[in-house]
């Protein structure tokens, strides 16, 4: 549990009281939309409801558009939110004195005849890893959900432990009572479809292991292997649907992975097992209907596009630069 978790009481007023902002979901999307509205003066509350299998617990928090094939549009998006990483996640540590660990060395796609030998690896220098060097890092997504949710309430933005069950323009009817807000934003992931939104739930699987990881992340054909807490986080699959957990399938497919391309690990202790629900099909990020916006649908690339994203959805409420305070 970090300290994200652990929320301070609520008064009841916040039932009866017309809020500016209301942020339905918690996760990093959701997260920065509140903290870069309250960093701008906007009256804002945010809404978590705890669920098992919240995509952030479980994501690599990977910042790499050009192995993930990212183009266009999207790609534009996700050199933004590299470019607005290093502020943000100096002014998150200064504000709140969490380390969020952060890295923008680099990443290197692995294929065989690779124009680049990937020499990123001193524990395994005896690996000839060739492939392809590109611009990126990464990011800790749980440390900088935790800094975030931190700084939002030390700037007096308030969170509350409830499940919005419906959402009408102006009205989020949860399980502790409704609230009123001038702007709601739906930032809620894998479960957006429950409020009409065309997202469905992909089940990622990882593992953590306890060896010591490559200076950089590496994406293979079908995985990836980054630092992670000392160790090195390897993932992930993708299946379709709600099932819960880690099953032996997920964990067979873990294994075949590192058999496959890093062998030498086979013995490496298997530290954790981490899972969440990715919110895979249209990406929506804009007003839907009249004070009422989504921001979901991000797939895979959630932590990549969360800044873009909150400068666009701040934006769209504030009709100027969230980076201007207006108090």
């Amino acid at each position: 549990m970090t300290q994200a978790d652990v929320l301070p009481s609520i008064s009841l007023e916040v039932f009866s009281h017309h809020h500016e902002v209301i942020i339905v979901g918690g996760g990093i999307i959701g997260s920065l939309i509140a903290y870069t509205l309250r960093r701008a003066g906007a009256e804002v509350i945010m809404l978590d409801a705890g669920f098992e299998g919240e995509a952030t617990r479980a994501s690599a928090g990977m910042l790499a558009p050009y192995p993930e094939g990212l183009a266009g549009e999207l790609l534009e998006w996700a050199e933004e939110s590299i470019a607005l990483y290093p502020a943000l996640v100096a002014e998150l540590q200064e504000q709140t004195g969490i380390a969020v660990p952060f890295s923008l060395e680099g990443t290197g796609l692995v294929m065989p005849g690779g124009e680049d030998h990937l020499s990123v690896w001193p524990s395994l220098a005896s690996l000839n890893l060739r492939g392809r060097s590109y611009p990126g890092g990464y990011v800790h997504p749980l440390r900088l959900k935790e800094a975030l949710w931190q700084a939002f309430q030390r700037m007096g933005g308030l969170v509350l432990r409830a499940e919005a069950l419906l959402v009408t323009p102006g009205r989020v009817e949860t399980d502790r009572g409704a609230l009123l807000g001038s702007h709601i934003v739906l930032a809620t992931g894998a479960w957006s479809g429950r409020f009409g939104l065309g997202v469905q739930p992909v089940k990622g699987e990882a593992m953590w292991l306890e060896t010591a990881p490559p200076t950089i992340p590496l994406f293979f054909e079908e995985g990836y292997l980054l630092p992670r807490d000392g160790g090195l986080y390897v993932g992930a699959t993708q299946r379709e649907g709600w099932r819960p957990g880690v099953d032996l399938i997920g964990l067979q497919w873990l294994i075949s992975f590192v058999h496959n391309h890093v062998p030498h690990l086979e013995t490496a202790p298997i530290g954790a097992l981490l899972w969440g629900y990715r919110p895979m099909g249209t990406l929506q990020v804009g007003e839907i209907a009249s004070g009422l916006y989504a921001a979901t649908g991000h797939g895979r690339n959630g932590v990549l596009l969360a800044p873009a994203t909150a400068q666009r959805i701040a934006r769209s409420i504030l009709g100027v630069s969230p980076r201007r305070s207006r108090g």
